[in-house]
């Protein structure tokens, strides 16, 4: 929307506006992988060249700089005072402060003025973990966070997750991968502009190696979602060469109803995909993925499904089990694995995706 809105006539333009737009030559960009590395790459690029109509912002103010403050219980503050930054130049206090509203339930920190000897709501919200105001809370346990909230500014993503694995801080390293599934830190995106195309033709070139499948154009994901068998829902998520393609994710309300009214996953998932696969006007998939295991993967061997490529994707252990026709074997692919890595993003857009309308529908039923 904001690069959208300059492509207007110069009469709706503001006359700076107007003026930049009339010395544009070309348009290039940088693909990234979430917001809030796009909001960080922005301030290095704009730090790195100095672009005149950024540094000069509309009110005629200095561009926003993050720091934290140096006293007993530090805390990030926002300010035009470039000297000493952790991260900045940007172009507005917004984004400085939905940069640190990112990092906050990875990196707790307190903005109270003072303490007032009793945990802020904040800390019952964990976003404010151990908490200044607790007279319990040591200093130390406090510095922690803010040592990781400077890391994260700085975008050094990796050495954060790398440091809450080590520490067994498993929280803190899912928090982050839900935040930045594959953390990359500004400077990768400046020394290789073109590092998410890259990683996607490695993801693709990892399963194909390790599946033995060619091509993968089109892999699809499923996910049931429901509660003992009620409001039961699924969803198709989609990558296309190695890209999640929302828009060509699908919903689905489940129509199957076991007997005894509980439960039963294994045929949900069966009619999901012979609905799916009776969908003539849809691209035919490369390869389908299931989420679960063995016995989600029995239904592979019914007539109109096991034409496709079929595997299933178990959770935690995040195993891979395939077909054969002695049985099925299982993969474990390495966690750091680009293909792997591929493929639970699918699973989780799915998971996301599938609860998003059964929610709606146990809203109905209330």
């Amino acid at each position: 929307m904001r690069v959208r809105s300059y492509f207007r006539p110069l009469v709706k333009l503001g006359p700076k506006t107007a003026a930049l737009v009339g010395q544009i030559a070309s348009v290039d960009y940088i693909e990234v992988l979430s917001e809030i590395e796009a909001l960080l790459l922005e301030s290095k690029l704009i730090k790195k060249w100095l672009p005149p109509y950024n540094i000069a912002s509309r009110d005629d103010k200095s561009p926003y700089y993050i720091h934290v403050t140096k006293e007993k219980w530090p805390k990030p503050v926002v300010n035009h005072v470039s000297t000493g930054a952790l991260a900045g130049p940007f172009l507005s206090g917004w984004v400085a402060k939905q940069i640190l509203k990112y990092f906050r339930r990875i990196a707790p920190f307190c903005t109270a003025p003072r303490r007032v000897g009793r945990p802020c709501l904040y800390s019952h919200l964990g976003l404010c973990q151990p908490c200044p105001n607790d007279p319990a809370t040591r200093p130390e346990d406090y510095l922690t966070n803010i040592s990781r909230l400077r890391h994260l500014l700085r975008g050094q993503f990796t050495q954060v997750m790398r440091q809450a694995v080590k520490n067994q801080d498993f929280e803190i390293a899912a928090a982050l991968r839900d935040l930045l599934h594959q953390p990359i830190s500004p400077e990768e995106y400046l020394v290789n502009p073109n590092l998410v195309a890259d990683k996607r033709q490695e993801a693709l070139l990892a399963l194909k190696k390790d599946l033995h499948l060619w091509p993968l154009d089109r892999i699809e994901m499923y996910d049931v979602a429901n509660l003992a068998g009620t409001a039961a829902t699924a969803a198709m998520t989609v990558a296309i060469d190695g890209e999640i393609n929302s828009g060509n994710f699908r919903h689905f309300t489940i129509r199957t109803h076991p007997p005894d009214g509980g439960p039963d996953d294994v045929a949900m998932m069966k009619e999901v995909l012979t609905r799916r696969l009776k969908r003539t006007d849809w691209p035919l998939p490369n390869l389908i993925v299931l989420d679960g295991g063995k016995s989600q993967l029995s239904i592979a061997k019914t007539e109109r499904i096991q034409s496709y490529p079929v595997i299933a994707l178990a959770k935690k252990e995040e195993v891979i089990t395939l077909r054969q026709a002695q049985g099925f074997a299982e993969i474990k692919l390495d966690r750091d694995n680009p293909g792997l890595q591929l493929l639970q993003h699918l699973r989780d857009e799915a998971h996301r995706f599938s609860r998003r309308l059964h929610h709606k529908h146990r809203a109905i039923l209330k």
